[in-house]
């Protein structure tokens, strides 16, 4: 499928989608594998979702992380990762 990014321009949306997955291999690759850990996700909001404090959208993605249990150890796959971002963007979405 690499083809269609060679063929035609990606629109801002599939821009925004890749780099919401490139984020998850970014910090999963640290340590070669296919998940987060809470602490990962942790650090992982913190860079690179340091505006969503602000506008107090993130209280329940922290939330989450909070209930994943041992942050070295828990495992948050790709799956659960995509229903955290999608929970924060529609805690942020406006009105």
């Amino acid at each position: 499928q690499g083809e269609v990014r060679d063929c035609q321009e990606l629109t801002d949306v599939e821009r925004a989608i890749e780099t919401v997955i490139n984020q998850f291999h970014c910090y999963a690759v640290k340590g070669q594998k296919e998940y987060l850990t809470p602490n990962e996700m942790q650090e992982l909001v913190v860079q690179k979702l340091p505006h969503l404090g602000k506008v107090r959208c993130v209280g329940p993605l922290e939330e989450k992380i909070e209930c994943m249990g041992d942050p070295d150890e828990a495992k948050l796959e790709f799956g659960e990762y995509w229903d955290m971002m999608g929970d924060a963007a529609k805690g942020c979405r406006r009105k």
